[in-house]
């Protein structure tokens, strides 16, 4: 960053701030000129206080009372300097809290907002990342930059103290101390840049580390024994990268040095020098305190803004990220809503690559799904059916064609308007292991108010009736163990793959829409609770839309669309494909039989 960058990055930290919390900006500032200028008064004060008391030592009269003036006017700056002290840390915490709470809010909310297609694109991610980063230590930032302008107005108000003294005295403390500055602002310049270039290695570590801290996960990794060598690449991951940031410290060590040393001997000679005047008599016993403090405060100020600017220049550099993520624009309002379930879902000549590839998804599809039909998608992993899914539900815009709900385009309706008829269950579907198990269910019509006997007829039909009446706290246990009050242990528990499945299909029930999207929804249930969960779906009068390679559920639909390499190659009831004798029958033989 170049001075104008940074200090344009300071200027939009500073306009942020004042625009969440104005008065914590103008206290910040407050806090700057006091925690800078009161030290000075009282070395200054001190000064006075010690050459009255040599005056006085020696038969000045007159200097009793002035020892004694002086005496109460410091002890009256320490008094208001421990009050500020007190009333400022509270007004801090609850700045910080203010801002941090604005920012991370405007962030999610901003992220919730994107198009869908970025949740996808690597580059979004990169960049959400970064901004995570910046958004994460915001405050933090900002009571650094406070703390930098102490410093600042510190050293200044210190050199200007001294001027008064002795004009080339404050000049050569002042150039002491611009090595030390310039030699921390390039260490952080360098450090700003191994971030920005290895940030993927870093995510994989980040990922990494997560994931072997999972409990879920200890099963798999300790029969195939791969725990030591997961730590090993973490370690090497972590090495590597915390090797190249050291080198980086290691090559401006001697510089560092360097300017100590000449900080040090600047000191040494701004006292060889007082004390000589004050030996000439020249100058009051007390001006030795007045240089010794101001030149150490000088000096130290200026290396606290130094290593003030190392910490914060990196993070000041992430504003560029944090300010390109935010200015991402966001899904385009659409005007026009959709109020019934519509008669017909068609697609039309439908085809969809992924943006920023050249691979065909989806080729030239068409199909109508009608209302109250209950139909099936099939085909072999990586044939399109999820892709099919996300262009039904709104979530991507074909590349060529038309997804029609009724006469209107799809493209044209705004995405939750469409989103209020849909009950989805994904194959990643979530499971909320903050929540308890009545939460996890609520979560699928947040709308409505709690129902207890809508939620008891959910659990019902997803068969999760029998886990929730053998754990102590029914529906209020959390669904993870580690969310356990050390008081109750009871008010947690693990469920399994194939409860944690029954979970979501109960959340999925309780939503209760017209249109049900199941992708591979019941991949962790044995066979017969699955035919009788679908026997309720396949006799309702919903519209029902499955992924499914298990015979026995998709034979129970009204139509099955057969799915191949991006193409719909077959379409029909179980029986018309069976007589059709293709690509069906080819993958689905071993059931068949």
């Amino acid at each position: 960053m170049t001075i104008g960058q940074y200090l344009r990055a300071i200027g939009k930290v500073g306009k942020t701030s004042f625009s969440i919390s104005p008065s914590a900006a103008i206290v910040r500032i407050i806090d700057s000129i006091i925690q800078a200028s009161l030290p000075i008064a009282t070395t200054y004060f001190a000064a006075l206080t010690t050459s009255a008391l040599v005056a006085s030592y020696n038969g000045d009269t007159d200097a009793n009372q002035r020892v004694f003036v002086y005496i109460g006017i410091t002890v009256a700056i320490t008094i208001v300097t421990l009050l500020w002290g007190s009333v400022n840390s509270y007004i801090s915490q609850k700045t910080r809290y203010v801002i941090e709470s604005a920012i991370e809010d405007k962030m999610l909310k901003h992220f919730s907002s994107l198009p869908f297609p970025l949740y996808d694109d690597k580059d979004m991610i990169d960049l959400h990342d970064k901004a995570k980063r910046f958004s994460y230590f915001f405050s933090y930032i900002f009571d650094t930059i406070g703390s930098m302008f102490t410093s600042i107005i510190g050293a200044i108000g210190s050199v200007i103290a001294l001027a008064f003294l002795n004009v080339w005295l404050a000049l050569i403390v002042f150039s002491a101390v611009l090595p030390g500055v310039i030699i921390q602002i390039r260490l952080a310049r360098q450090q700003a840049q191994h971030w920005q270039g290895n940030i993927t290695n870093r995510r994989r570590r980040w990922n990494l580390s997560s994931m072997m801290q999972e409990s879920k996960n200890m099963v798999e990794m300790r029969v195939y024994g791969v725990i030591n060598r997961l730590i090993a690449m973490q370690a090497t991951m972590r090495d590597a990268d915390e090797k190249e940031r050291l080198n980086y410290e290691l090559t401006t060590v001697w510089k560092q040095l360097a300017a100590d040393v000449v900080e040090a001997l600047v000191e040494l000679g701004a006292l060889i020098w007082i004390v000589l005047q004050i030996i000439d008599r020249s100058q009051p016993v007390g001006q030795f305190i007045y240089v010794q403090q101001l030149v150490s405060r000088a000096l130290s100020q200026s290396s606290s803004l130094a290593r003030q600017l190392g910490k914060v220049d990196e993070d000041l550099a992430n504003i560029v990220d944090y300010q390109r993520f935010m200015e991402i624009a966001e899904a385009p309002k659409k005007e026009t809503t959709i109020d019934t379930q519509p008669e017909t879902i068609a697609v039309s000549h439908v085809s969809f690559c992924y943006p920023k590839t050249n691979i065909t998804v989806l080729d030239d599809v068409s199909l109508a799904i009608k209302k109250g039909q209950h139909v099936a998608i099939v085909g072999e992993n990586g044939a399109g059916k999820s892709t099919l899914i996300k262009l039904l539900m709104g979530l991507y815009e074909p590349t060529e064609g038309k997804v029609m709900l009724d006469e209107q385009c799809l493209r044209d309706i705004a995405p939750e308007s469409w989103h209020r008829f849909i009950g989805l269950l994904d194959q990643d579907f979530i499971s909320y292991y903050f929540a308890t198990i009545k939460e996890n269910i609520m979560f699928g019509d947040v709308s409505k108010p709690s129902n207890t006997r809508d939620m008891a007829e959910a659990i019902d039909k997803a068969e999760f009736r029998d886990v929730v009446e053998k754990l102590n706290r029914g529906m209020d246990t959390y669904i993870q163990r580690w969310m356990a009050n050390n008081t109750d242990e009871v008010s947690a528990t693990e469920l399994s793959g194939g409860q944690y499945q029954r979970l979501a299909l109960a959340r999925n029930f309780y939503r209760d829409s017209p249109v049900v999207i199941l992708d591979e929804p019941t991949s962790a249930i044995d066979a017969l609770a699955e035919a009788r969960i679908f026997k309720y779906l396949f006799s309702s009068d919903k519209t029902v839309i499955t992924i499914s390679h298990r015979l026995s559920t998709v034979q129970k639909a009204d139509v099955i669309f057969m799915m191949k390499e991006g193409k719909l190659v077959e379409q029909g009831s179980y029986r018309e494909l069976l007589a059709q004798n293709g690509e069906f029958v080819r993958m689905f033989e071993s059931q068949i039989k």
